[in-house]
This record gives structure tokens, C-alpha cells and sequence, in this order.
């Protein structure tokens, strides 16, 4: 498969995270940086890779490796988002979307507006964004199940969207469990796992994403790559580690 978005140097999100999930589901990760980032309390410092040199570095993965499966993560801003767009080409195989505005510390992430970053979505197969990223771009708040539901709607009956899963790890956080929302034109289900006591560990939704990615170029429906891919991080999230202070998945 291949990976694109930015390198977060101590490797708990991001494309080091991405490679590192796409191995531990049993995939062989191609990357693609779109950016470098220096990351402390905030993000402070954005390094950002030129479009063009994004657009053809994945235009050759997608030429040359004929991937199964291809999973994006942060696009920088507008003209990189349309760069990619232009890398995937006709690239007919499953493409993930987890649209990164933020880092989980609230430092940014997308040098635009949310609106902008719709030609992309519509681009990808399953956009995966957390609450705070699917209120966002839908406009307007998400606290609840229904809220994320509600959102996922808006992108899909607005921008055109294919599938949204909203992931629910900082919905009702007083619950035991945590409920991610797959919403497509036709059907929404929701997916719920075991809340795994303690600090949230960083790259969650990068892993998640580039699981559900690998499922999906292995063949399998959206809704039971979803599932599966959900069952595999809950199981990582339960091993994670302390690195330099902070949570890291095992």
C-alpha cells in the first residue's frame, strides 16, 4: 500500500505512524511525505514539501507499485490537497481519507479553510475525521452520536463524500465504550469497542485509518474492514507505552 501525509518526528503520528500500523496489520507501507513537522506542547514549526514534488512522488508509487490500497493523512493545505488529487490520477483501488486539521495538542495542521479541502474528500473511498474534524468541516459542532451521524450527512449530501466514519473516541467520554459512526448514502452503522482507561495515546486515528485501508485492499467490504480494523486498535491502544511523557501505541 501507500502512505502520504507528514512526519512527526517522534513517530507516535503521522507517516512514521502510518507505516508503523500498516506493518503491524501485516502490510508493506510505500510512504509519501507531504510535510515535515516540529512538534512540542503546539506544533511550531510546518515544513511543508512543494505540491509538485507531492504530486509526482505519489503519481510514481501509483505507477510503479500498483498498490492495493492507498491512505492519506495530512494534506497541508489547498494546493497540496490538489496535487494529490492529481498524483492518484485514475488510480481505480480504495482510498482513505483522514482528513488532519489539527494535531491532538491544537496545534494546526491545514493552512486553509475546511471548505477547501472538499475536493479531496470527494476524492477518497472512506474519510475518517474525529468529531472535532467532522464538525469542522460539516460546520457545526458534534458532542454526541446523533451530532456525528448528523455531520457525516451534511459531507456526504453537500461535498459529495462516499462514506464518512466519525470516529467516536472523544464523543460521551464518561462511557465505557467507544462508538465509531459509518455513514454512507444508503445505511449508518455504528461500530463500538471497550474505552481503554487512561490517556489516549497519540496517532490513534492515523493507525485506524491505515488499517482500514489495508483491509480494504485486501478485499474486504467497507463495513467488516471497519470492524476489523477497529478490533485491531483496540487491542493496540490496550498495549501502549509511555515514550518521552507521552502515550504511544504498542
Amino acid at each position: 500500500m501507500v502512505v502520504a501525509g507528514g512526519i512527526d518526528p517522534s513517530g507516535g503520528a503521522g507517516l512514521l505512524r502510518d507505516v508503523a500500523a500498516a506493518a503491524a496489520c501485516g502490510a508493506r507501507a510505500h510512504a509519501v511525505g507531504t510535510a515535515w513537522t516540529e512538534q512540542g506542547d503546539r506544533v511550531h514549526r510546518v515544513e511543508p514539501r512543494s505540491p509538485a514534488a507531492v504530486r509526482d512522488a505519489l503519481a510514481a508509487a501509483v505507477a510503479t507499485l500498483r498498490p492495493a490500497a492507498i491512505k492519506i493523512g495530512m494534506a497541508v493545505g489547498p494546493a497540496t490537497a490538489a496535487a494529490l488529487i492529481e498524483g492518484l490520477g485514475d488510480y481505480a483501488g480504495p482510498v482513505v481519507l483522514d482528513p488532519v486539521l489539527a494535531t491532538s495538542r491544537g496545534g494546526s495542521l491545514w493552512d486553509g479553510e475546511p471548505v477547501e479541502l472538499a475536493p479531496l474528500l470527494r476524492r477518497a473511498t472512506l474519510v475518517t475525521p474525529n468529531a472535532a474534524e467532522a464538525g469542522e468541516l460539516a460546520g457545526h459542532q458534534v458532542e454526541t452520536g446523533a451530532g456525528a451521524e448528523t455531520a457525516a450527512r451534511v459531507l456526504i449530501t453537500r461535498d459529495r463524500v462516499r462514506a464518512v466514519l466519525v470516529k467516536g473516541g472523544h464523543i460521551d467520554q464518561a462511557e465505557s465504550v467507544v462508538t465509531d459512526a459509518l455513514i454512507t448514502p444508503d445505511e449508518a452503522r455504528r461500530f463500538s469497542r471497550p474505552r481503554v482507561p487512561g490517556p489516549t495515546p497519540r496517532g490513534t486515528g492515523c493507525a485506524l485509518a491505515t488499517a482500514i485501508a489495508v483491509e480494504l485492499g485486501r478485499g474486504r467490504p467497507l463495513a467488516d474492514a471497519v470492524e476489523s480494523a477497529g478490533t485491531w486498535l483496540a487491542g493496540a491502544i490496550a498495549s501502549a507505552v509511555d515514550v518521552g511523557g507521552e502515550r504511544h501505541l504498542g
